[in-house]
């Protein structure tokens, strides 16, 4: 069986010398495993279209409803050239896509995590303060995948201050461009709130997300 739908290409894996193994975020059924057949050849007609962070309009073919589908057509529809030009950018659009992967069951449709994760990839494209919209980000997936990041610092006894908390509540229900543009926050706090909300998500997941710990390679090299 046939079907389409678009999606947003979290990860890509070598599944064997020719294809390739993707995680997407579709529209239609939220995170599947697809296979690419073929997407590794240099000369592969829609190999630019399985790279991480694209959006894509996918055709798949399903042989069951619990196997992995298979990719027959792909056309890019949004390639977030901004993001591709600037590796920091895009390490941080791949922090976003992480968290997605990570705290989102196999298909588990929702709209507005979609609808979240593309909109963040388009922000970070001519963000001011790209990290500030990384925070914004996960604060919001974080509430839509349930996860409750108050009753977290409660639990673990970690002091927010008074400033902090405020900083929080601007950056759940501010507009992005706000965020960015109109949003006044020091360069410590912006560090300190990444920290807490990256030990957050290792709290609940029992490791560090594997972005972070390359970002880290990268920095203190």
């Amino acid at each position: 069986m046939y079907q389409n739908s678009f999606g947003l290409i979290l990860k890509a894996s070598v599944l064997n010398e020719a294809d390739k193994l993707l995680t997407i975020y579709t529209r239609q059924w939220g995170k599947i495993f697809a296979v690419a057949p073929g997407a590794k050849k240099i000369k592969a007609k829609y190999i630019g279209a399985t790279e991480p962070i694209i959006e894509t309009d996918f055709m798949f073919y399903f042989t069951s409803s619990t196997s992995r589908p298979k990719v027959t057509g792909a056309k890019i529809l949004n390639s977030f050239p901004c993001l591709t030009k600037n590796w920091r950018r895009h390490f941080i659009a791949q922090y976003c896509a992480e968290i997605c992967d990570k705290l989102t069951p196999l298909q588990s449709q929702n709209l507005s995590k979609y609808d979240l994760l593309h909109r963040s990839w388009k922000l970070l494209e001519t963000a001011d303060n790209p990290w500030r919209i990384y925070i914004a980000y996960a604060l919001r997936f974080l509430k839509l995948s349930g996860y409750d990041f108050s009753e977290y610092i409660k639990k673990e006894d970690s002091y927010m201050t008074k400033d902090e908390t405020e900083v929080i509540r601007h950056l759940s229900i501010f507009s992005g461009d706000d965020i960015d543009k109109n949003l006044s926050i020091e360069q410590e706090m912006e560090e300190t709130l990444m920290k807490k909300i990256d030990n957050f998500i290792a709290y609940y997941l029992h490791h560090n997300l594997s972005t972070k710990k390359q970002w880290q390679k990268l920095i203190y090299a």
